[in-house]
């Protein structure tokens, strides 16, 4: 659940107007985010810098992987524990929703034994594989299937990711949970084609479902017969639409993920190989047939020059007001042993369009040849921050096609200090700074810093400046905040106190690196609360 809070306040509007109109807003869920995010690696947030540079850090793979490895022959997920899924956390607990792949069994080359499984954790490290008794597999119910319409069937609709988002506020508790499932269809004898599909071609697309409890699961559009047809999937394409990711940003919900040519184009009508595409949805059921071209690869020059694509972008973190990204930096080639991918990072603003900050920049590598992880990683939708940490979940796959090596499908974790995800320092000696957009006055905030090497002589002075430049009083020149403390979360106290309670409409804030160890400082994050 997003805590909203209202647009910026209409000229006029007294203090305990203001107030009335926070509480009717946060009853009402307006759009808005309750934190304003000021992340190092935002360029739209913090645009202004000046003898900054960015560095990304690098997560540390837990020594606990993988933390969900695949079952024992004859399991349900014997082959591949495949995380192009979800874990979301509930109530305290750590839920995944995954790919369960019980043989080495391929149609082309795609595994045929493809559904959809659960796993639970209390500490997101350790994860159990509850008996659900929902489903039937080799005789038995005691498995940890998830509970799928008899109208999904597996022999002719493939699930080969599967993103979960949790909505406890939706009014229809049969809806508080929803699914995106990205699958290729096979159409069984005598059943019709997709209209428009190439002969020889797989489509794929993404089946929208609904469940009250994120284990037993209905369709959530139509269903003419007693087995889905293609025909009715929300996202009608000639070739096959990819899911990579699933969020809903200011009361929209997007589907992320990758289309090629003939299903997508570049601006000027060239054909282009995987790049990646938004659809979108006012209630989940219904999804735009348009796409919105929402991010190429740095460097891409086309399908017949380049291997370097963007594959199935990307895996949404929604912030609130910013929406963090991974995706699968696919490093092709002409000779299969030698692709590679490790996992690239994206920020947006918007829901639509994304960037990479650093451009091809390996924010995830794949392990090193004979490690679990090997050669090729994939990213599902897992990240949360616990305690003082960051939690990243990702997959792996080895897209070498080494018979030899220890295989693809399971489920690891990374692990950073809580949103050190990026941070801004002196690029050269002297001073720097940075300075933000025009941030719209909610009323009374706290700013609190997220960073590092403060001391007396290395320290971050906090300015605010009108959306013209000038300084706005009690909080610039001589009544500057000075911080000399580092720490994830530390409040900014200005000389009335930690409170942001000036008159303008908007503000812009100034970050300084100052002192003769200003190269020491290590800037992050900001929020605003």
């Amino acid at each position: 659940m997003i805590l909203t809070l209202p647009r910026p306040r209409r000229a006029g509007l007294r203090p305990a107007g203001r107030l009335l109109a926070l509480v009717v807003a946060l009853a009402a869920g307006s759009a808005g985010a309750a934190v304003t995010h000021l992340f190092a690696f935002d360029d739209r947030t913090l645009p202004y810098k000046e003898n900054l540079q960015l560095t990304f850090a690098t997560p540390r793979k837990h020594p606990a992987n993988p933390v969900l490895a695949p079952g024992p022959a004859g399991s349900v997920d014997a082959t591949r524990a495949q995380f192009y899924g979800s874990v979301l956390r509930i109530d305290g607990r750590f839920r995944m929703w995954y790919s369960a792949i019980a043989t080495s069994e391929l149609r082309g080359n795609q595994a045929t034994t493809a559904r959809l499984a659960y796993a639970e954790s209390a500490d997101g490290v350790r994860w159990t594989k509850p008996e659900l008794g929902l489903t039937e597999f080799n005789g038995s119910r005691r498995n940890n299937l998830l509970g799928m319409p008899a109208q999904l069937d597996f022999g002719r609709i493939e699930p080969l990711a599967c993103f979960v988002l949790h909505e406890p506020e939706d009014p229809d508790p049969a809806r508080r949970y929803k699914m995106a499932v990205y699958g290729r269809y096979y159409p069984s004898a005598g059943a019709p084609t997709y209209p428009g599909v190439p002969a020889g071609n797989v489509p794929s697309t993404i089946y929208p479902f609904f469940s009250a409890d994120g284990l037993s699961w209905r369709l959530a559009v139509p269903c003419r017969g007693s087995a889905f047809d293609e025909t009715e999937a929300p996202i009608p394409v000639r070739n096959n639409f990819e899911l990579g990711g699933l969020y809903k940003f200011d009361g929209i919900y997007y589907a992320a993920g990758q289309e090629l040519s003939p299903d997508i184009y570049l601006p000027d009508g060239s054909l282009v190989r995987r790049t990646m595409v938004t659809h979108w949805s006012g209630d989940f059921v219904h999804w735009s047939r348009e796409k919105s071209f929402s991010f190429q690869r740095h460097g891409y020059r086309g399908p017949r020059e380049s291997f370097q694509e963007a594959h199935e972008p990307a895996g949404v973190w929604n912030r609130g007001d910013v929406l963090i990204g991974l995706y699968g930096l696919w490093q092709g080639a002409v000779i299969t042993s030698e692709r590679r991918m490790d996992l690239g990072f994206l920020v947006s603003n918007d829901g639509v369009h994304f960037r990479e900050p650093v451009a091809d920049h390996a924010f995830l590598r794949a392990g090193r040849d004979g490690e679990w992880d090997q050669r090729g990683l994939i990213h599902g939708q897992g990240y949360h921050n616990v305690g003082d940490e960051t939690y990243l979940y990702y997959g792996n796959w080895d897209l070498s096609g080494d018979r030899a090596g220890p295989g693809s499908g399971a489920v690891g974790l990374a692990v950073l200090p809580r949103d050190r995800l990026a941070h801004l320092a002196l690029r050269d000696a002297g001073g720097g700074s940075c300075t933000s957009r025009p941030l719209p006055n909610r009323g009374p905030v706290t700013l609190y810093l997220n960073a590092d090497g403060l001391a007396e002589e290395a320290r971050l002075r906090i300015e605010l400046i009108d959306r013209l430049g000038a300084p706005v009083p009690g909080y610039a020149g001589a009544e500057a905040a000075i911080v000399r403390e580092s720490g994830l979360k530390v409040a900014v106290r200005w000389p009335q106190g930690t409170a942001i309670t000036c008159p303008q409409e908007s503000y812009r804030l100034r970050f300084t690196f100052e002192g003769a160890e200003a190269g020491r400082v290590r800037f992050y994050a900001g929020y605003l609360e």
